[in-house]
């Protein structure tokens, strides 16, 4: 694991998402305690009827009146082991488990994907434990389930619940794009970028509901932690371009995109396999995201009065208000 000091920063900063994330995981491991610790097992129940009760009672459904649950050793096998996977889960710090490192050259998609699969296994334990208790594990479908849980396998509650990941990585294997699918639910990464990247590798992942963020200020990761939804953000070097991209702020494009700085100096190389024209149009798409609309003569924002609430709905009641049609109405 990196030594990069600003990790410990970072997962501070990300510490009421962990701390969901450790929740669940905590009262996944105690249903599984209960489910294990209420087991009328059939051996057990043959020993409390005795040998004459034992021959006269059909002993597996005297088990189940007794409200309790019936595991056989392979069932009970499974529910310890995705008991001691949890138990592994919560004894794990976070920066070996919320925190990776992609080795230059390697597939950034890939190696967050596997993480993700990583911690995943948490909400694979909760599947097995219904499963089991339920009736209905498939061992040849459900084995699988504690060595790896996929992102694509998260249903909407889990990807509610993703923990957060910190990812260093050098700027020339930051290919944002890949990273598209994983955005849903309450996803949130941060991408702490080792040396030059591209000008705005996360232009292309802003859409409505997803807050996206390149900054150098490590302290503003704070509202990717707040924030009530997927979001992404990337600690970037001098070089690259400043920008806050926050549903929060308005529901029109230009109203949630803020442009902080843009680089000193125009890309004059390739890099990371991403050519001069595909950099430069990372900076155009960044200039029309931010392009405010205008009248004839001057900006919209000059004529409509500061305050909370929509622009549109502020602006025309100042119109009714100096009209004096407002006092009629």
């Amino acid at each position: 694991m990196p030594s990069d000091p600003r990790i410990s920063q970072l997962l501070a900063l990300l510490a009421r998402p962990i701390a969901a994330y450790r929740s669940r995981v905590a009262a996944t491991r105690e249903r599984l305690r209960i489910l294990l610790a209420s087991d009328n097992g059939i051996d057990r129940t043959r020993l409390e009827l005795g040998a004459f009760g034992a021959t006269r009672i059909d002993v597996a459904r005297f088990a189940e009146l007794r409200h309790g649950v019936v595991l056989d050793a392979l069932s009970r096998t499974r529910l310890e082991r995705a008991s001691q996977l949890l138990h592994e889960i919560e004894a794990a710090t976070d920066d070996t488990l919320f925190a990776i490192d992609v080795a230059p050259g390697d597939s950034l998609r890939v190696s967050v994907a596997r993480a993700l699969s990583r911690v995943g296994r948490a909400f694979g334990a909760a599947h097995v434990a219904e499963l089991v208790r339920s009736g209905r594990y498939e061992p040849e479908r459900h084995d699988r389930l504690l060595d790896a849980f996929p992102f694509e396998w998260w249903n909407r509650a889990e990807r509610e619940h993703a923990p957060p990941l910190v990812v260093s990585v050098d700027g020339a294997d930051l290919h944002a794009g890949a990273l598209a699918e994983l955005l849903d639910g309450s996803m949130r990464l941060v991408l702490l970028v080792r040396g030059a990247c591209t000008p705005a590798p996360l232009a292309r992942l802003v859409s409505p509901g997803t807050l996206v963020m390149q900054t150098r200020d490590a302290a503003a990761i704070a509202r990717v932690a707040s924030f009530d939804g997927p979001a992404i953000a990337a600690i970037v070097d001098q070089d690259a371009a400043q920008f806050r991209h926050d549903p929060a702020d308005g529901r029109k494009l230009w109203q949630r995109l803020t442009i902080i700085s843009r680089p000193e100096t125009a890309p004059r190389a390739a890099l990371g396999g991403v050519s001069l024209r595909q950099q430069r149009e990372e900076l155009v798409l960044l200039d029309a995201f931010a392009e405010r609309p205008t009248l004839p003569e001057a900006p919209v924002e000059t004529l409509i009065p500061s305050g909370a609430g929509d622009p549109a709905e502020r602006l025309t009641a100042w119109l009714l208000t100096e009209s004096g049609l407002a006092s009629h109405s």
